[in-house]
């Protein structure tokens, strides 16, 4: 029960980073940058449950590194919106 939410957690960012390695295929700047921030919400999320398993049963440790976390992604996602609004191609 111990390693449970970490596994889960674990298993929950493996979808970013699939989307990460089928968006690097095309040749276009942009998709190369969306590849890029998919592997880095990829890793945030990774890293994040490593963190986890490793706070093992000091709940406040646990809880900041999903804050920490969950900033991280969210700032990512943000970052990835603007550079999407930025390289929109103009008509």
């Amino acid at each position: 029960m111990h390693a449970l939410v970490p596994l889960v957690l674990a298993v929950s960012g493996l979808p970013a980073l699939l989307v990460a390695a089928w968006m690097s295929r095309a040749n276009d700047i942009r998709s190369r940058g969306q590849a890029l921030h998919w592997l880095l919400v990829g890793l945030a999320i990774q890293a994040g449950a490593v963190g986890v398993y490793f706070a093992g049963d000091d709940g406040r440790r646990a809880q900041g590194i999903v804050i920490a976390m969950v900033v991280l992604v969210n700032a990512l996602i943000v970052s990835m919106v603007l550079q999407l609004r930025r390289n929109r191609k103009q008509p």
